[in-house]
């Protein structure tokens, strides 16, 4: 890419500087010539389009507000990994140049790379424009910072970067609105919303009684399997299975739809648009914007149930408590206005504690350290790589050589928690290798890692049907 320009730019900001010297290495450590970008619609600079719930209308948006020219790259970042081949597929043909569908994780990992395996995908993620879709999603805290590292590109070497948000949420304050009007995503009245106080038992026995299609929203993948478990003829999309494996199940249950097959789906987050929409969703008590993203794929009810046997994410606390005053009382679904005191309830003074020290490490160049902290948090979670395929075994061979994790590898990487993973090495079902363990245990065709659990909840079930004998 032409790094010409910002040799004659005034003096540079301690960010731009930082972002400035590791693009040149980029550049320098790429083989080949440096990428060179072409021209799209738009200026360079951040955009976001207003929000839309329905991930690809959005997605359709934002590449004819682009109007890039034939044979421009685009990149576009999913929050999901189980939706990037269906995305890949559907908006390939309607792109005229390549299209590199990426997981938003690995985009904000590249922004912010540090080592020479890394480096080189910096040089050729700016060399064309980039769509953000989900961008809201990521930590108040990390998300101003990717939105001055994002800002810092575009002013140094013309970069053209489009949000796509989904709700109406707070954006970093480098991204101009665009006023475009997109197309009208539902043809029918918004869903009904309805609250029910239930356990994990009785949510099952309302959930086999359901007609049509029907997806259950759980916030833990032991909840989802031992819900898999009690609900006949669920799928089960969750972390305990790799992305690969979750778009196969994806593409299946689509295959079910054309076939006129109702389908019954548990998930531990919002599948990709393939899965839905479905005449019924029911999700247990989750934050705002989670209810907002729930109801685009619902046509009919949207039921939030409180499970008295589920413990909800302890990181949840603050925001159900905003999310219950906002919706008590109220059966209809929060507009804007509501999203809009949400985030004033919860973000009342700008960038958190953990956006001043990533700043910190920039203006320090302190590469290694902002690299590190950079990456969205993967909670209390481990990968653990799964030999799925040839190719998925051919990554696994490389991680075992170098003990690098090749681009791409976490497609094929189920999650367990530390006191899970550190039980599958101990009884022989996984290897420890760094970051990322490597699975040699047996891997269910349906359930994944969750297998034991799926069928542990419906034996529990049977045998409680037969007590007493």
């Amino acid at each position: 890419m032409p790094l010409a320009p910002a040799l004659i730019l005034p003096p540079l900001s301690p960010g731009e500087r930082e972002v400035f010297v590791r693009v040149l290495a980029s550049a320098l450590l790429r083989p080949g010539p440096p990428p060179v970008p072409a021209p799209v619609g738009l200026p360079p600079g951040l955009w976001v389009l207003p929000a839309e719930a329905h991930e690809e209308v959005r997605q359709q948006a934002g590449l004819e507000v682009l109007g890039a020219a034939a044979g421009t790259p685009l990149t576009l970042a999913l929050t999901s990994r189980a939706g990037v081949p269906g995305a890949a597929a559907r908006l390939g043909a309607a792109q005229s140049g390549p299209l590199q569908v990426e997981v938003l994780e690995d985009v904000v990992r590249t922004l912010g790379a540090a080592w020479s395996w890394d480096l080189p995908d910096l040089a050729e993620l700016l060399a064309g424009p980039l769509l953000l879709d989900g961008l809201h999603t990521l930590p108040a805290g990390l998300l101003e910072t990717v939105g001055e590292l994002l800002a810092d590109a575009a002013r140094l070497f013309g970069w053209t970067v489009v949000g796509l948000p989904g709700v109406e949420r707070r954006w970093p304050t480098a991204f101009r609105p665009l006023p475009v009007a997109t197309a009208a995503g539902r043809a029918t009245p918004p869903p009904r919303l309805s609250a029910r106080d239930t356990s994990l038992t009785r949510l099952a026995a309302d959930l086999a009684r359901q007609t049509g299609d029907t997806l259950a929203l759980l916030p833990s993948r032991a909840s989802a399997a031992r819900l898999a478990g009690l609900w006949p003829g669920s799928v089960l999309l969750s972390t305990s299975l790799c992305p690969v494996h979750l778009a196969g199940q994806v593409a299946a249950l689509a295959q079910a739809r054309e076939r006129g097959e109702p389908v019954r789906v548990v998930a531990t987050s919002l599948p990709p648009a393939a899965a839905g929409p479905f005449e019924t969703v029911w999700q247990v008590t989750s934050p705002l914007p989670h209810v907002v993203e729930a109801a685009a794929l619902t046509r009919r009810h949207l039921y939030l149930c409180r499970l008295r046997d589920v413990a909800v994410p302890q990181g949840w606390r603050r925001e159900l408590e905003v999310t219950r005053g906002l919706l008590e009382g109220d059966h209809s679904l929060p507009g804007p206005r509501e999203q809009r005191a949400y985030d004033a309830a919860l973000f009342p003074g700008g960038p958190s504690g953990w956006a001043g020290a990533l700043r910190a490490h920039r203006e320090g160049l302190d590469y290694a350290s902002f690299a590190s902290e950079l990456r969205p948090r993967p909670g209390t979670s481990l990968p653990v790589l799964i030999p799925y395929d040839d190719h998925a075994r051919s990554v696994i061979a490389a991680y075992r050589e170098t003990g690098r994790m090749p681009r791409g590898a976490l497609n094929y990487a189920a999650w367990l928690t530390p006191t899970e993973a550190q039980r599958a090495v101990d009884g022989g079902h996984a290897e420890a290798r760094g970051w990322a363990l490597v699975w040699t245990g047996p891997y269910d065709p349906a359930y994944g890692l969750a297998a034991e659990v799926v069928r542990g909840a419906g034996d529990l079930e049977r045998r409680e049907e037969t007590w007493p004998p």
